[in-house]
């Protein structure tokens, strides 16, 4: 098993092309790999059937995917009100979940997205 830090680390995956969520991925499956527990909610994807929903419950119960959100295109200017509040209370959890320790690596998939949007203040981000 590898070693636990005692500080956390904050990796920033952003850009305007593929690859961030594909990045994260890697990441998650060498944390799996090395018998670490990663926890990765997919902000914005409703409940779309992923191919890294499957891989997911292959590596259960050291790799555990979520999805928040509804299952339709979120308006950035106007986001139902529904989209906000899936957005905060999946942002509160995985709030609870970093400070837990449970998990060794915690993955908020497209939480960019969802501080662009205004359905989650960047303040509570920086928190």
């Amino acid at each position: 098993m590898a070693e636990k830090l005692t500080k956390g680390l904050v990796q920033v995956y952003t850009g305007n092309g593929k690859g961030k969520t594909t990045a994260s991925l890697g990441l998650s499956l060498r944390a799996v790999g090395h018998d670490l527990k990663v926890y990765i909610i997919q902000f914005m994807k409703g409940s779309t059937s992923y191919g890294e929903l499957e891989t997911a419950r292959r590596l259960a119960p050291n790799l555990t995917i979520e999805q928040v959100g509804q299952c339709t295109f979120v308006s950035r200017d106007n986001p139902d009100p529904v989209d906000r509040r899936m957005a905060e209370e999946g942002f509160a959890k995985a709030h609870k979940i970093v400070l837990s320790g449970e998990y060794d690596l915690v993955v908020l998939d497209e939480i960019n997205c969802v501080v662009d949007f205004g359905l989650v203040p960047v303040e509570d981000l920086k928190a």
